[in-house]
């Protein structure tokens, strides 16, 4: 495991050392730190993020109800496998819930909705300038933490672009999706070298450009063209993954 995590308990309650606790381990799956299917060991756990078992615990329940966790009864926790049948079907249910959620938003979107997504797609298109930037030289560590800030960015873009749906419970779902869909391209991009395959910024602008102009049809299907061009490349990259991580043995 990586170096030593210390989560600030300091003067935090139970209920807020677990959801940092939950955070925390999920970035770290996020990064391929800890491995789809590997065994996670409380007393390993403990040490490693200097908590005790009981927040381990809680954190570990909400994270196997987020499906990154599995847990048996009989032989405990794992880090939740991955597979390209998985990557099917989140892109699928994450194109249907997207395209719902940007045609209500442009029906719905005001002024400070544009505000939102223009300076979304700033920052977005500052962290894939970064990312371009890597080369083979560049070390695991810099490519993780450029691979996680764009990550944010495209996150926060697209929830930007949904922003203005006005439904709680539809950008719940859209959020939990995307968390998922979001590691499968850390993954990807952590063991593949994060080589440059697509024009993301071009993709993302013309999302972007459509939604400023009200045309949810263009909208939607730039967002499409965008998921399957994702789709595409993840699934490449699969193959590139070590067995140990795409099948959990």
């Amino acid at each position: 495991m990586a170096d030593s995590k210390r989560i600030a308990s300091g003067r935090v309650n139970a209920a807020t050392l677990t959801e940092q606790l939950e955070e925390a381990i999920r970035v770290d799956i996020l990064e391929g730190v800890l491995a789809p299917g590997q065994r996670i060991r409380a007393n390993e756990m403990t040490e490693h993020y200097g908590v005790s078992a009981t927040p381990l615990r809680e954190a570990l329940q909400r994270l196997a109800v987020k499906k990154l966790v599995e847990i048996d009864p009989r032989l405990g926790a794992t880090v939740a496998p991955i597979s390209e049948e998985d990557l099917t079907d989140i892109y699928d249910m994450l194109s249907l819930l997207d395209g719902l959620a940007l045609e209500r938003s442009i029906k719905r979107g005001d002024d400070a909705w544009l505000a939102r997504m223009e300076a979304t797609f700033a920052r977005l298109s500052e962290q894939i300038e970064r990312q371009e930037s890597i080369t083979p030289s560049t070390p695991d560590e810099v490519r993780r933490t450029v691979g996680l800030e764009l990550s944010a960015a495209h996150s926060a873009f697209h929830e930007a672009l949904y922003s203005a749906c006005d439904s709680p419970w539809l950008m719940h779902f859209v959020d939990q999706l995307r968390k998922h869909a979001e590691r499968y391209r850390m993954l990807t991009m952590v063991q593949t070298g994060g080589g440059i395959l697509r024009n993301s910024r071009k993709e993302h602008e013309e999302i972007f450009e459509a939604a400023k102009r009200r045309d949810g049809t263009a909208a939607v299907k730039a967002l499409q063209r965008h998921m399957s061009k994702t789709v595409e490349i993840v699934r490449s990259g699969m193959p590139q993954i070590p067995s140990s991580l795409a099948s959990g043995g």
